[in-house]
């Protein structure tokens, strides 16, 4: 599994447990995450871990290339949960977050995606 980490610092706890879960490409742009996306293709999911303004800059930057990645946005700042539903983030979590709930926030991430690229039953 390939995942993106949106985060202009380094955040070493998340990227160890992240590296639990697949592969991590961390970016500190989110320009340079789609444009990463552009040429590798789309990543698993993309996790931006970052507050506030600078977290939903990343969220429009992902947004703005594609809507069907899967995006969660974890931020210390509650305030910002329904920016993130407005940036169709699937999933929002608020700091300090436990590597069970990092874990199960991805493996939704990942239900989506394999739910999203199974073909419905008009496609066949």
């Amino acid at each position: 599994m390939r995942i993106a980490l949106c985060s202009y610092s380094q955040k070493e706890k998340e990227t160890a447990l992240l590296m639990k879960l697949g592969k991590v490409d961390r970016f500190d742009n989110g320009v340079f995450c789609v444009y990463a996306m552009q040429r590798d293709g789309p990543y698993d999911a993309v996790v931006v871990m970052e507050d506030g303004a600078r977290g939903m800059n990343f969220c429009m930057s992902i947004r703005g290339y594609s809507r069907d990645v899967p995006l969660l946005w974890i931020s210390d700042q509650a305030e910002f949960e329904p920016q993130s539903r407005r940036m169709q983030a699937d999933t929002f979590l608020v700091k300090p977050v436990t590597e069970y709930q990092l874990r199960e926030a991805v493996s939704q991430l990942l239900q989506k995606t394999t739910r999203r690229n199974e073909p419905r039953e008009e496609d066949e």
